[in-house]
Parts: structure tokens; C-alpha cells; sequence
């Protein structure tokens, strides 16, 4: 579900970071070594954030059940439709599926009935229509708990402002992560199609992650141990512009966009140089596309006649 555009705008941030802690700091190894640390870290918490989202369903349906077991001695007996979270049978599936298990395991998940954040939210929910609606069908069907859990989700957990915001707290990378999670969700939400739950499946973050974490962690180091020389193209092909002219986030995009060119050789010109314009029209200037776009278009010609941008592969020679 994470791909190299992802990964890419990942290494920027962090990138970007760096340069600008780099020059209050004696040890630049040890922040280099720190900072790919947490670029390493901000890859796989996308599928804690995932796994997060999953305990919550479960959380909330759990403080409805206790909220039922209160009810059970209140004198005054109230609707039981009240609590017909507690019983909803994809979220009650979720709890005891093993594959959930495993992943709020692994993720350590610390969601709790009794966190006073999550009953606000709770609270929160009670009040929405989605629900107000759910709790007016009496025995609900497989379609109808469906239904309210996509409502639960893409209405109340990925749109409440205090949830979003408890998430970009934990995790100053959520709003890029957000579409992934998001993503992620969908597709598990897919495989619930029938009240046997025989196509289940949790959501894969990568089909191989130990891949796209080398790729983003090499291109963070590449860039950063090679910086002079990047900066030395980007001087000298940056016709009418003076180096120091030049936005930090823009020098920033152009030598992550020479370090992919010059070490990857199985990612086309084409390829890199296109991600670096996108990046740049998303992350910098309105003009910065366009200035990104010449320049290293420039600078790959220069670097393959130098025989420093060595492609394999079929159709990854040609930068045309």
C-alpha cells in the first residue's frame, strides 16, 4: 500500500530536517544516524497507525458492553437497542481474529476503555446520526452492523478534528500516513463480504518492506554523504541563479532528485526526475516544478556523459 512516492516525500522531510538541525550540531554522523533512524521508525508506524485504528473499533465496542453490564442493574430498565455496538459481529470478529491480534501485539497498541480521551470520543459518538440510526434497528443484520462500521470509520474516525488531531500528535508524519491508513482500511473493509468472514484479510503495508526501507534509508544516506558534489551540479548548471538564492527545500529536492539518479540503477531517468517535479509543485513554490524540472534535466545529460549515471535494464537507458 506504501509506494516510492510515499517513501520519496519521506526521505525529503527528513532531509529537510537535517539540513536545517545540521548546523547547530558538532557530531553530524550522530544526527545522521538518528535522523535515518526515525525515517526507519516513520515507515513502519504506518502500520501501527493501521493496527490503531482497528483497536479503537474495539475499544469503543467494549465501553458499550460495559455500558451494558451497567445497565443490566439500573432499576429502570431502558432500551436494549442501546447497546447494539456491543454486539456488532464484524467488530466482535475483529477482536478475536488472530491476525488483529498479532498486529495490536506487535504494534503494542495502549488504546484502553478506561483512557479519557477515547470515552470523550465516545461520547462524541453517541450524539452522531449514523448512530443514532444503528441503534433504532432492532437485531441488526450482517449488512446493517457493515454499514454502521464503514459509517464508524470514514464518517467519525478519519473525519472527528479531536481524532486527527490525536494522531498528528503521535505522529508528525499523519497527514501523508492519513491516505495510506486510510487506504489500508479500505481495502481490509473489502474483504469482509460476507458474515462468514471467510475472504478476511488484514491490509499489507508493502509486499516487501524490507525493500522499501532500504531504498528510502539509502537514498537519506546517498544524499547526505554526497551533498558537496550535488551542490557543486546544482551550482553550476543553476544558470542566473545563485546558489544561496535557492530555497532550502528546493536544494533539498534537487539533490535527493541527483542522489536517486546516480545510485539507482534500476530506476529510470524519467521516473526520478518526474517524482522530483511532483514533490516539488506538492512540497515547495509554484514555480518550483518547472525550475526543478530544467535543472535536472540538465544535469542528468551532463552527469551521463560523465558516465556517472549508469542505467540496466531495458528501456531505462534513454533519457528521452
Amino acid at each position: 500500500m506504501i509506494n516510492r512516492r510515499s517513501l520519496r516525500v519521506k526521505v525529503l522531510q527528513l532531509l529537510f530536517s537535517y539540513y536545517n538541525q545540521v548546523i547547530h550540531k558538532q557530531d553530524k554522523k550522530k544526527l545522521q544516524l538518528e535522523i535515518s533512524k526515525q525515517l526507519n521508525k516513520s515507515i513502519l508506524d504506518i502500520e501501527k497507525s493501521y493496527y490503531d485504528i482497528i483497536s479503537l473499533l474495539i475499544v469503543f465496542k467494549n465501553i458499550n458492553e460495559e455500558k451494558k453490564m451497567i445497565a443490566e442493574d439500573e432499576l429502570i430498565k431502558k432500551s436494549a437497542l442501546r447497546f447494539n455496538l456491543s454486539k456488532n459481529s464484524i467488530i466482535n470478529f475483529l477482536e478475536t481474529n488472530s491476525s488483529v491480534i498479532d498486529g495490536l501485539i506487535k504494534h503494542k497498541n495502549g488504546w484502553s476503555p478506561k483512557t479519557e480521551k477515547i470515552r470523550n470520543w465516545y461520547n462524541i459518538l453517541l450524539q452522531q446520526e449514523f448512530y443514532k440510526t444503528y441503534i433504532s434497528i432492532e437485531q441488526p443484520s450482517f449488512d446493517e452492523d457493515y454499514d454502521f462500521l464503514q459509517n464508524l470509520i470514514l464518517k467519525f474516525l478519519f473525519k472527528y478534528e479531536d481524532i486527527q488531531k490525536s494522531f498528528e500528535e503521535d505522529n508528525i508524519f499523519w497527514n501523508e500516513d492519513f491516505l495510506i491508513v486510510k487506504s489500508m482500511i479500505k481495502k481490509t473493509l473489502k474483504t469482509i463480504n460476507s458474515s462468514n468472514f471467510n475472504t478476511f484479510a488484514t491490509a499489507s503495508l508493502s509486499e516487501d518492506i524490507k525493500d522499501d526501507v532500504k531504498f528510502a534509508c539509502s537514498l537519506f544516506d546517498f544524499v547526505i554523504d554526497n551533498s558537496n558534489e550535488y551542490d557543486e551540479y546544482i551550482s553550476k548548471f543553476a544558470k542566473n541563479w545563485d546558489f544561496d538564492r535557492i530555497s532550502l527545500m528546493d536544494r533539498t529536492i534537487l539533490r535527493m532528485g541527483i542522489g536517486e539518479m546516480t545510485n539507482f540503477s534500476n530506476i529510470p531517468l524519467k521516473v526520478s526526475i518526474n517524482e522530483c517535479i511532483d514533490i516539488a509543485k506538492n512540497y515547495s513554490t509554484p514555480k518550483s516544478g518547472k525550475f526543478i524540472n530544467g535543472l535536472l534535466d540538465v544535469i542528468s545529460l551532463n552527469l551521463l556523459k560523465e558516465d556517472k549515471i549508469i542505467k540496466t535494464g531495458k528501456g531505462l537507458i534513454d533519457n528521452k
